[in-house]
C-alpha cells in the first residue's frame, strides 16, 4: 500500500478526500478488511433446511453459503474451478448439488467435486474441489472469512451473544427485506452510524423514543437513572444479561459491541410511538418492555433487537462510489402477517431513520469530493466512536498482512 496515502491522515480528525474515492485504495480495503474479517452475510433462518443457499459478495469475491444434510453450513468461493464460471446465478435457492451451467461440473454441499463430464479416465476430482471459506453462525447470524488464517470467531460470538442470545433470531422468520442502494462511499454510511452527535437535528423520530442524546442532559438524569435501576432488576429475573445495560453507544471492544438499552419511559419498542408493531413477542418474551438490545462490527453490521422484532443491516462496498446496505426486519417464528403484524409498520421507524441518514450521507458524499474539503476534527464527547473506528481502519490498512493464496488451477480438455 502506498505510504502517502496514510501519511495524510491525522489522528483525531476525519479521512481525507482520496479515502473515499481513489480506486487503489478501494481494492486495498477490500483485500484488507472485507476478504481478511468476518463479514456479516445474513440470518441462519435464510438457510433454514438442507441444501439451501445464499449468495453473495465478499470484499469483490462471489461466495455461496449453503446448509448440508447433516445441518452444518459450508461457505465456497461460487467459481467452478474449471474455467471460472459462476456456479449460482440465483441470490437464494435450494438444491441437491452445486452445478455449473456452464460446462454441468457438479459439487457436493461441502464443496466436493463429483461430475466433471468428459474429462477423461486420468482426472482427478479429489484435486478439484470448490475453494473454502470459513463459515460460522450463532443467535441466528451467519458470518464468513475469506482469510485462509481468519481471527478467533469465538472473539465476536463470545461478546455478542450474551445480549442476543436472549432476542429469539434463531426461532424467527423475516418480515421483509429491502435494499437501499447509495452512490456514497461505504465509510460514509459506517462512519455516520457510529455517532449520534447528528440525531438531534436530523432523527427527530429516534431520539423521541430513545436515550441517546440525552446523557449529558441534566434534566433527564434523574429518570435516566431511574429506568435503567428499574430495567435491570426486571431483566435480571427475565434472565437477561444486565452486565452491558446502559444508555451508551461507545464501542465495548476493539471492532464489535453489544449492550442492551432501555427505550424511554412509557415506552417499550422502536416504533414511530413507542408501542408494540407485532402482537406476537419474539422470544418467548412476555413483558415487552426488554430493551433494544443493539450491537454492530466495524466491518460491515448493526443490529437494533426489541422485544417484538429485530432489525439487522448489511453493508457490501461496490466500488469506491457506490454501497449497498441491506436492511432486514425480523418477527417470532409464530407471528402471522395480516393478523400480528404489518411489514410495512414493523420497517416504519429503522426506514425513516436510515432515510434521513441516506440524505445526510449524500450531503456529505458531495462535499467529500470537493475541492474545498479538508478533514476536520472529531468531537471528543460526540464523536468518540467514529474517532475510535477510523483509527481501527487505519491500523487494517497499515498492518502487514499475508498474501491471498491462489486456488490450484482446474484442468481443462486438451484442444
Amino acid at each position: 500500500m502506498n505510504v502517502h496515502w496514510l501519511q495524510a491522515y491525522k489522528p483525531g480528525y476525519g479521512l481525507p478526500g482520496a479515502f473515499y474515492t481513489d480506486p487503489e485504495i478501494f481494492a486495498e480495503e477490500q483485500r484488507r478488511i472485507f476478504r481478511n474479517n468476518w463479514f456479516f452475510a445474513g440470518h441462519s433462518v435464510e438457510l433454514a433446511g438442507p441444501g439451501d443457499y445464499m449468495t453473495l459478495n465478499v470484499g469483490g469475491a462471489p461466495v455461496v453459503v449453503i446448509r448440508d444434510r447433516d445441518g452444518k453450513l459450508h461457505a465456497h468461493h461460487n467459481v467452478c474451478r474449471h474455467r471460472g464460471s459462476i456456479i449460482c446465478t440465483k441470490e437464494k435457492g435450494k438444491t441437491s448439488r452445486l452445478v455449473c451451467p456452464y460446462h454441468s461440473w457438479s459439487y457436493t454441499h461441502d464443496g466436493r467435486l463429483i461430475g466433471a463430464p468428459m474429462m477423461g479416465e486420468d482426472f482427478d476430482k479429489t484435486a478439484h474441489g470448490l475453494k473454502h471459506a470459513h463459515v460460522e453462525e450463532f443467535d441466528g447470524l451467519v458470518f464468513v472469512n475469506l482469510s485462509d488464517t481468519p481471527s478467533p470467531f469465538h472473539e465476536l460470538r463470545d461478546h455478542l451473544s450474551p445480549i442476543l442470545k436472549s432476542q429469539g433470531m434463531t426461532k424467527a422468520k423475516i418480515a421483509l427485506i429491502r435494499d437501499y442502494e447509495l452512490d456514497v462511499n461505504w465509510k460514509i454510511a459506517v462512519e455516520n452510524n457510529r455517532e449520534c452527535y447528528h440525531c438531534e437535528a436530523n432523527h427527530h423520530g429516534y431520539v423521541s423514543v430513545q436515550y441517546d442524546t440525552e446523557n449529558d442532559n441534566p434534566d433527564l438524569q434523574e429518570e435516566i437513572a431511574e429506568r435503567l435501576s428499574d430495567c435491570r432488576v426486571r431483566w435480571e429475573k427475565a434472565g437477561l444479561d444486565v452486565a452491558r445495560v446502559n444508555t451508551s453507544s461507545r464501542n465495548t471492544s476493539e471492532w464489535f459491541r453489544a449492550n442492551r438499552t432501555p427505550v424511554r419511559k412509557g415506552m417499550v419498542t422502536e416504533s414511530p410511538d413507542g408501542q408494540l408493531v407485532c402482537r406476537t413477542l419474539m422470544a418467548g418474551f412476555t413483558d415487552a418492555d426488554m430493551g433494544t438490545a443493539r450491537a454492530n462490527t466495524n466491518i460491515n453490521f448493526w443490529c437494533h433487537a426489541n422485544s417484538d422484532y429485530a432489525h439487522t443491516v448489511r453493508i457490501t462496498p461496490v466500488s469506491p462510489t457506490k454501497t449497498i446496505v441491506r436492511a432486514y426486519w425480523l418477527v417470532d417464528e409464530n407471528a402471522e402477517e395480516g393478523r400480528d403484524y404489518d411489514p410495512e409498520t414493523i420497517a416504519a421507524f429503522h426506514h425513516q431513520v436510515m432515510s434521513e441518514d441516506w440524505e445526510i450521507c449524500r450531503r456529505q458524499w458531495i462535499g467529500v469530493t470537493s475541492p474545498g474539503f479538508a478533514p476536520g476534527p472529531y468531537s471528543p464527547t460526540k464523536e468518540e466512536s467514529v474517532d475510535r473506528y477510523v483509527r481501527w481502519y487505519v491500523r487494517q490498512m497499515s498492518t502487514e498482512i499475508a498474501p491471498e493464496a491462489a486456488p490450484e488451477q482446474a484442468a481443462c480438455p486438451a484442444a
